[in-house]
């Protein structure tokens, strides 16, 4: 069983987490890479029975990092919002203004031209991690995972040679949303029920080890190679390297007594 639970990428950063721990290394402004090791609050009785349910636990878990990281989704939000008012302006499918409000017209606008409105947001958040170091950290973050899961090595040389494709991505999950969206959306016109059941079925899909998925993790493996990653240098996977040393042995540790 993997010590490391999952992870994630920042500017300067990656961060991996166990389940009892989660290790951040940054890389300074001097160079110097600093390394934060943070106890995880352990799950309540509550938290690991909802985790357990099919279906429910995908929006327990969807629903978690928004109330974590509420001002990032508060900013998404917005940003969606611009968008879907940006477009009342070219769209023919927009009900009579006066007889509706401004937020009804970007309701309206977000259920017909939601998966519209949801690839302009991606394709500028990829446009972010492509100019930034975000991707060449999202990079080095799979391939460290990669080489300690495969070859249960740490050393540069080996994790420079894996790939930047991580099945575990969050990437693959957002590919099984757009998916589950487009079927269902074919015969479920109320537009939160839709989105609550898409949420529901993509995360058990994701969950799933099936070679019928296979086509969908190819897409899910090109966005990540084409968009969300970028090629790391040494520089970034030594960050990534020393987050992932510390929460091993901290887990060891612990483990040992």
């Amino acid at each position: 069983m993997s010590i490391i639970k999952g992870g994630a990428a920042g500017f300067n950063s990656v961060v991996f987490y166990s389940e009892n721990f989660s290790s951040r290394a940054i890389r300074k402004s001097d160079g110097a890479i600093s390394i934060e090791i943070i106890k995880r609050k352990i799950a309540s009785k509550y938290e690991r029975f909802i985790k357990r349910i099919p279906l429910i636990r995908g929006l327990f878990l969807f629903i978690q990092p928004i109330v974590t990281f509420w001002k990032v989704y508060l900013i998404t939000c917005f940003l969606l919002i611009f968008v879907l008012l940006l477009s009342r302006w070219t769209s023919n499918d927009l009900v009579d203004n006066s007889s509706f409000s401004t937020i009804t017209n970007s309701l309206y606008i977000a259920q017909k031209h939601f998966l519209q409105a949801l690839a302009i947001i991606i394709v500028i958040f990829a446009v972010v991690i492509k100019l930034s170091n975000l991707g060449k950290y999202h990079a080095a973050e799979h391939m460290t995972d990669s080489s300690f899961e495969s070859l249960k090595s740490l050393s540069i040389s080996n994790i420079a040679k894996q790939s930047r494709i991580h099945n575990n991505c969050g990437t693959n999950l957002v590919v099984f949303l757009f998916v589950i969206y487009s079927i269902l959306s074919l015969f479920i016109s109320d537009f939160f029920v839709l989105i609550m059941l898409t949420i529901c079925l993509a995360y058990e899909v994701f969950l799933l080890e099936s070679t019928l998925l296979v086509p969908f993790y190819w897409i899910g493996g090109i966005s990540q190679y084409l968009l969300f990653t970028s090629k790391p240098s040494k520089e970034h996977l030594e960050v990534a390297t020393a987050a992932y040393k510390a929460l091993v042995i901290e887990e060891r540790n612990k483990r040992n007594g």
